[in-house]
């Protein structure tokens, strides 16, 4: 086997975990270029059965407690604010009402959401059901198939590209960062979030919340995901990290509630959370009036 984004052979077995349906996958970290991934990546056919309606209506680890609830939208949108002033791209939605494109956008909550700041709003998703929420009951312009397959001649152009927690879910993300790049418009952005392999995952091990397998297969660190967007000709412009793995549960115990409000600033403050988000521009950018 060897690295899906730099192609080296040379890497390190770190654990094994088992599917919901006792498959096992082996979890392995690139020496060369520090990615880590899940083998055997399996086929897009074999990816799509994770990715049922179940998937956006039942709580487990590895989905949404009622995906498409009110109180999923609100926080959502809470959130999303909250990351676009951290990765100081708050400013350029609020003053200006250009085109942008989420991919993996799910039902197109935030394809909603930027439609609500006067923006040419679109997305883009391969699971059937949201799709049709999004179109049918938002009102969303969302286009159904794989990004990678979808206008390949790059005449669409976007001044903000989203990729929100979806890159660890793609079989070749090199591509999607590269295709990306073909989309964007010269003074536009891209904005990645993404679980972060690092402090709490290493911590964790097979117990980490976001270790799901096969719906995630690659993961990321800090500095070796600004390598490969830098490798690309991208710059950063912003970053946050967030997340102490303390996630917002029903009826949790006054203990636990305190101990996420300890811990969820702290992991912030020290940039060490288990969740990452950045800005980039391209190298080339000219100055931003």
């Amino acid at each position: 086997m060897h690295c899906g984004i730099c192609n080296s052979n040379n890497l390190k077995k770190l654990l094994s975990k088992n599917s919901k349906d006792e498959k096992r996958y082996t979890i392995y970290k690139c020496i060369s270029c520090q990615t880590v991934q899940v083998y055997p990546i399996p086929d897009q056919k074999e990816l799509d059965q994770y990715y049922s309606a179940e998937y956006f209506s039942k709580r487990t680890d590895r989905g949404y407690d009622d995906y498409y609830s009110d109180s999923m939208r609100k926080e959502l949108f809470r959130v999303w604010e909250l990351n676009l002033k951290d990765l100081n791209t708050w400013d350029r939605i609020e003053e200006r009402n250009g085109r942008s494109l989420d991919i993996g956008c799910a039902a197109g909550f935030f394809v909603d959401f930027l439609k609500s700041k006067s923006w040419d709003a679109q997305g883009i998703e391969i699971a059937r059901e949201p799709i049709q929420y999004g179109r049918n009951t938002l009102g969303l312009k969302i286009h159904e198939g794989d990004f990678l397959m979808w206008d390949r001649g790059g005449q669409e152009k976007f001044d903000l590209i989203t990729l929100w927690a979806s890159i660890e879910h793609m079989r070749d993300p090199l591509a999607m960062l590269n295709k990306m790049k073909t989309h964007l418009n010269p003074n536009g952005r891209v904005v990645i979030s993404t679980c972060r392999y690092g402090l709490i995952a290493n911590f964790r091990k097979a117990q980490w919340r976001f270790l799901n397998v096969p719906e995630h297969l690659f993961y990321f660190g800090w500095n070796n995901f600004l390598n490969i967007m830098k490798g690309i000709g991208f710059k950063k412009v912003g970053s946050v990290s967030y997340g102490s793995g303390f996630t917002t549960l029903k009826d949790a115990s006054i203990i636990y509630r305190i101990s996420k409000s300890i811990f969820d600033p702290l992991v912030k403050w020290t940039n060490q959370g288990d969740m990452m988000a950045f800005s980039f521009s391209l190298e080339y950018e000219k100055e931003y009036p």
